[in-house]
């Protein structure tokens, strides 16, 4: 046995000594715990040494990846795909996405059973503008499989130098599609607010990260100096961010009553979080929270805070089921993240897995199975990439136009499916990009339908739908 090896399996063996002794001291349930593990520790110790002392090609041999493996294994085999294995590159691409800047496609993806699945697309990134959607399940990049492949590894062949263009290939509803995405620099913008009709403010949140309650704050004093009669909160495709975050602007929404609870096995991971006298926006003044089965996590905790508390009322699509609480530790270079709470809504219900109901329901027409196999060709033929290059700053005839042109020419889909397709392949490029778009806008549209015709009823500090 070489000196290294003996070195390593005395090092194992005298932590196992110390183990055994140690529960000698200590109280008898941990001992048992302690006595129970015993075997399994052997278990690993002794593949470890077969590894280091017969394998083959002793030159393959790394302790570090060894290690790295089981540890990798051990998150993988407890079946949570928020609970997993983060290596040194995941380590520094989690720093850059969190900073708002990095090169990719702009996806927030997770395993799920066999399959790599899409929890959002980033609104503005180059996915998003090509249509990727919550749901999607993507089985390849760029020709390469992604079975067996965890999502920090998918993420990291999506990512790549802005300006190269990466092949995607994902099914949607059982229809395998294609689709060719060129990378950017992923800037990600939390938060974007303007004014519709000048009456109602209409705020949009991308992500909640540090600085999100900041600009919230800013915009939601811009409302109150305009004198809106209404607000309307964005949170489609917003995949969450920060607990305390989200909570912070909960709190700018309402007086009193509870925001959210997380409840975890250990007493430092179950906390109650309740409002604070930090309102802005006035108790008469409605809330119309759109989302979508891309909105997660803390989005999921703003909409059922809302919901729950009669604070206003939801338009859209079932949310996510994203709720969980995860923290990372970090090992030297890498590290873990592993899931330590729930979370639970005022009305004490746990979403993950299940999701938000939505008020109102409105969803986006779906396509018949003829006008997918359609979908699927165009994204191969790249036709409207094609078609959009004809023609510099259409003016909206010419997009009608071209919408026509698509259809006449073998893509016979609903004009208006067309019409959004061109105009989100004109925005990968433009300056001026709109933040609301009330002629594609379903929800949006749904959304002021009920505001101009005054169909919530304030009643006793809380809003009601109209019957």
């Amino acid at each position: 046995m070489a000196k290294k090896e003996r070195i390593v399996w005395a090092i194992a063996v005298l932590a196992l000594l110390f183990i055994s002794l140690f529960g000698i001291f200590i109280n008898d349930a941990f001992a048992g715990s302690i006595s129970s593990e015993f075997p399994y520790i052997q278990k690993f110790l002794s593949v470890f040494n077969s590894i280091k002392k017969e394998y083959v090609d002793e030159d393959k041999i790394d302790d570090k990846k060894l290690i790295n493996g089981a540890i990798k294994g051990m998150l993988e085999a407890i079946g949570d795909p928020h609970t997993n294995y983060l290596s040194e590159k995941d380590m520094n691409d989690m720093n850059d996405t969190s900073s708002g800047n990095f090169g990719g496609v702009g996806m927030i993806i997770q395993s799920k059973d066999d399959y790599i699945v899409v929890v959002s697309p980033i609104e503005g990134t180059p996915a998003y503008r090509k249509g990727m959607k919550s749901g999607d399940l993507l089985i390849s990049v760029d020709g390469q499989s992604l079975k067996g492949v965890d999502a920090n590894e998918a993420a990291n062949r999506l990512r790549g130098v802005p300006g190269t263009s990466v092949k995607v290939e994902f099914i949607r509803e059982e229809i395998k599609y294609e689709v060719e995405i060129v990378r950017a620099i992923i800037d990600v913008p939390s938060v974007k607010h303007t004014t519709i009709k000048g009456k109602y403010g209409y705020l949009r949140i991308t992500h909640f990260t540090g600085t999100t309650d900041g600009y919230v704050k800013k915009a939601l004093k811009e409302f109150a100096d305009k004198n809106v009669t209404a607000i309307i909160v964005d949170l489609r495709a917003n995949p969450g961010g920060l607990l305390s975050q989200v909570i912070n602007i909960v709190d700018y929404f309402q007086d009193e009553g509870d925001i959210v609870s997380t409840r975890g096995r250990n007493y430092q991971n179950t906390v109650n979080k309740a409002s604070r006298i930090n309102t802005i926006v006035k108790n008469e003044v409605p809330v119309v929270v759109l989302v979508d089965n891309g909105s997660a996590s803390a989005s999921e905790i703003f909409s059922g805070a809302i919901k729950d508390l009669n604070r206003g009322i939801l338009i859209g699509e079932k949310t996510y089921g994203k709720g969980s609480v995860q923290t990372i530790h970090q090992l030297g270079s890498d590290g873990f993240k592993i899931t330590i709470a729930k979370y639970y809504t005022p009305a004490n219900i746990s979403i993950d897995g299940i999701g938000i109901e939505p008020h109102i329901e409105v969803k986006e027409p779906e396509l018949s199975e003829e006008q997918k196999l359609l979908l699927q060709k165009m994204f191969k033929d790249k036709a409207v990439e094609n078609i959009v290059k004809s023609v510099k700053n259409p003016t909206g005839a010419q997009i009608e136009s071209m919408a026509k042109q698509l259809a006449s020419s073998g893509y016979d889909l609903p004009i208006r499916y067309l019409k959004k397709l061109i105009k989100n392949e004109l925005e990968i490029t433009s300056e001026n990009k709109e933040i609301y778009d009330l002629e594609y806008d379903l929800q949006l549209q749904k959304a002021l339908e009920i505001l101009d015709g005054n169909l919530l009823e304030y009643r006793d500090g809380k809003f009601y739908l109209k019957k």
